[in-house]
């Protein structure tokens, strides 16, 4: 199930404390970067907005907005906070059960990224949203599934002509190739009715059975699953095109 929110937050520096009757040289913007941060504070800062998630229109990112406000004041950048009402998606719950002939009992998966010894942020794994994909259609079902590769066009074309009917499935996908929203878009038009996405180790996990991954290696690790949203468009779905201010015009009418 997938909840809705309508605020996230900003910092935007708008201007800096003094005004330029014309375009300066770009050194001028290097002279003022180093007057205002040095390895140890850009070291910092980075630790601090990287300590926990912040997902938009959440507490923390509203915390981060107005942390990044007090450190570009602080430089003498003038600084606001904009507010922009946007259509977001939450999970709330989710679930993956994978049934076979009788008398094999179903497998109950559970989807949750494991920490590791050492993680120095362990202690806010709790804080990081469950994985989803955001606007993602919320549904509840149970079909027999077709693996489709990448999910690709020409995926969908072999599995044609070999016979292989995807209405009323389950697409079994491999991240790659292609953006994930155009996963789930193939799977829609081949027929299908819902899509599951993994990461094969073939491609994010390093391969062959002795590859190391993170925190050894750059691999993604055996729990780890690519996340981020299912839109094919930019911004937010209810003003394409246009920012979603609070007196904006939307798709399904004003924004009061």
């Amino acid at each position: 199930m997938i909840k809705k929110a309508t605020t996230a937050f900003i910092a935007i520096a708008t201007s800096i404390s003094f005004l330029f009757l014309s375009s300066p040289p770009k050194s001028s913007y290097h002279n003022l970067l180093l007057s205002i941060s040095d390895n140890t504070s850009i070291s910092q800062h980075l630790f601090t907005l990287t300590r926990r998630p912040y997902v938009a229109g959440s507490q923390a990112n509203a915390e981060v907005a107005a942390y990044v406000l007090s450190t570009l004041t602080s430089c003498n950048i003038r600084t606001h906070i904009a507010s922009f009402d946007v259509l977001l998606t939450y999970p709330v719950s989710r679930s993956l059960m994978l049934t076979s002939q009788p008398p094999d009992p179903p497998i109950s998966l559970d989807l949750q990224q494991k920490t590791y010894d050492g993680d120095p942020y362990a202690d806010v794994a709790n804080e990081v949203l469950p994985t989803f994909h955001g606007y993602a259609k919320s549904g509840t079902m149970s079909r027999p599934v077709v693996y489709v590769n990448y999910g690709r066009v020409e995926d969908y074309a072999t599995l044609k002509e070999m016979g292989v009917n995807m209405s009323g499935t389950v697409a079994l996908a491999k991240y790659g190739q292609i953006f994930r929203g155009d996963i789930v878009a193939n799977a829609y038009d081949a027929g299908a009715v819902g899509v599951l996405i993994y990461t094969d180790r073939k491609d994010y996990g390093g391969g062959g059975g002795s590859a190391k991954w993170f925190p050894d290696d750059k691999w993604m690790p055996p729990s780890g699953v690519q996340v981020g949203s299912v839109f094919r468009g930019t911004g937010d779905p209810t003003t394409p095109g246009w920012p979603s201010s609070r007196a904006c015009e939307r798709l399904y009418g004003k924004c009061l």
